[in-house]
């Protein structure tokens, strides 16, 4: 699996929704990202992007 990194946790989740908000783990501006074999993932996890004030017109399931 294609894996990209991001940050560790914060030590306390965002005050208005509850949630922790991640940021990508960089090298030299570059993403940091690595080939995993299937059976050394343990568990899956969902990312919800930060919209903002208004979801783009223009994203789909296609183009997101």
């Amino acid at each position: 699996a294609y894996i990209e990194w991001f940050e560790p946790f914060t030590s306390a989740p965002d005050r208005h929704h509850g949630l922790y908000k991640l940021s990508r783990s960089l090298c030299g501006g570059e993403k940091v990202a690595s080939i995993v074999p299937l059976a050394n993932i343990v568990r899956s996890v969902h990312l919800m992007p930060n919209f903002g004030a208004v979801v783009p017109r223009e994203w789909t399931s296609d183009t997101v």
